[in-house]
């Protein structure tokens, strides 16, 4: 093994989740994707022998979890074995360059599949090579972006002829997922998950509207301590929570947390905040299909714009204005509501919330454009935008890759 393989550094090592859903719009796995870093030109094979052989925290919790992890290889990795290191039951093998592929490398793809490996594969009807690997494929990976109805029935139709599955890609509104599901596709990715259901809307609940009341005191300038602890100790549900993880071993506290103002006093007063932030939207978001990931990415975003105003100054936003931007800015998705009416519940100043509701010519809009980008691997709009803000690059993506590690420890704490 030569010196760069022995000091490579996995913590320089970014990847991002995007989630895959069944046809219930249940959580299937995660497609693990690599997001480079800011000085760094690692080759594809590179990045999935270091995946493939490390503890990355990622693939440990989507695997306690039972969803599938489905990671890039390249034929060449195919041949060096890489994806024995994950574990079969959970592993879906996606195949990156089928085109010229050797004839060793689709037996050692058919060996995968006879060891229980998922095999999956883009759709690439014109290339010679692509029947030998669309033969093995247990599923059919599809970008549906520019395809109408029937080109997706053809696909679909194809792939259940060899007892395979359609995972259909850029499925970015409801609409689009509609057409999908009509024309047998069983599994979805895209942005659509993010936007509200808005087909029997009800109103907020007022045990919704008494978790937006505790979110206004959390968020007082200068908050009554003592006043705060009995607000959260009358919520059993997320005092609980909170006592349970601090005083577990995994959290390393020497003495015993007995109350939340000893919470305070030992966690501090931002991490508490933080902690209880994502907490409340999670308890208000319990019923939604998909409540996990969009808390998830709500804590994602806020950091990553908290962030971003740190590093830069941002037009003399606020930071901690910034999160709150971030972490609000999906639950219309979350709630199924109009993000008109959730507003109105919301502790954030007139502009801040005509950014959530996308109003033009609004400042804070174009960070919550930048947040969605980053967060779907859209790079090319993502540095258009970063330029036309006058950001820095490598900034940013240090912003982004914290946010990810941010928001993935702070679920767990939320577990």
């Amino acid at each position: 093994m030569n010196d760069s393989s022995e000091n490579r550094d996995m913590a320089n090592l970014y990847f991002a989740r995007l989630p895959v859903f069944d046809t219930r719009t249940n959580i299937w796995g995660y497609e693990l994707v690599h997001v480079p870093g800011t000085d760094e030109e690692q080759d594809t094979d590179t990045i999935a022998s270091d995946l493939a052989s490390s503890t990355y925290m990622a693939l440990q919790q989507i695997m306690d979890r039972g969803r599938k992890v489905m990671v890039n290889f390249t034929w060449k990795n195919i041949l060096d074995r890489l994806p024995y290191a994950l574990p079969p039951a959970n592993a879906a093998v996606k195949i990156i360059d089928p085109e010229g592929i050797s004839f060793a490398a689709i037996e050692s793809i058919t060996q995968l599949k006879d060891d229980g490996y998922l095999i999956v594969a883009d759709w690439m009807p014109a290339s010679e090579s692509w029947p030998k690997v669309f033969e093995l494929a247990d599923v059919i990976n599809l970008d549906v972006s520019d395809l109408t109805l029937p080109d997706i029935e053809y696909v679909a139709g194809s792939a259940k002829l060899r007892k395979s599955r359609v995972l259909a890609f850029h499925v970015d509104g409801r609409a689009c997922f509609d057409i999908c599901s009509k024309a047998g596709v069983s599994l979805f990715q895209g942005s659509f998950f993010k936007q509200p259901e808005l087909v029997s809307v009800q109103k907020i609940s007022s045990a919704g509207i008494s978790k937006f009341e505790l979110m206004k005191a959390i968020e007082h300038k200068d908050p009554d301590f003592e006043k705060l602890a009995e607000i959260i100790q009358a919520d059993v549900g997320i005092s609980f929570r909170l006592l349970s993880y601090l005083n577990s071993a995994s959290f390393g506290f020497r003495q015993k947390i007995q109350s939340i103002k000893d919470a305070i006093t030992m966690l501090g007063w931002r991490n508490l905040k933080n902690w209880l932030r994502i907490a409340l939207i999670a308890d208000m978001g319990e019923n939604s299909r998909h409540g996990s990931e969009l808390v998830f990415l709500s804590a994602q975003r806020g950091k990553f714009l908290e962030q971003v105003c740190i590093d830069h100054d941002f037009w003399g936003f606020k930071p901690d204005s910034l999160f709150l931007l971030g972490m609000f800015s999906l639950l219309d998705a979350l709630l199924n509501q109009p993000m008109e009416e959730i507003v109105k519940f919301l502790p954030l100043a007139d502009k801040l919330k005509a950014a959530l509701c996308r109003q033009g010519n609004n400042e804070y809009v174009p960070l919550l454009n930048l947040a969605q980008f980053m967060e779907e691997l859209e790079f090319d709009k993502s540095e258009t935008l970063i330029n036309q803000l006058g950001l820095d690059t490598a900034k940013v993506k240090k912003a982004y890759h914290g946010s990810v590690e941010w928001a993935g420890q702070l679920s767990r704490m939320q577990s």
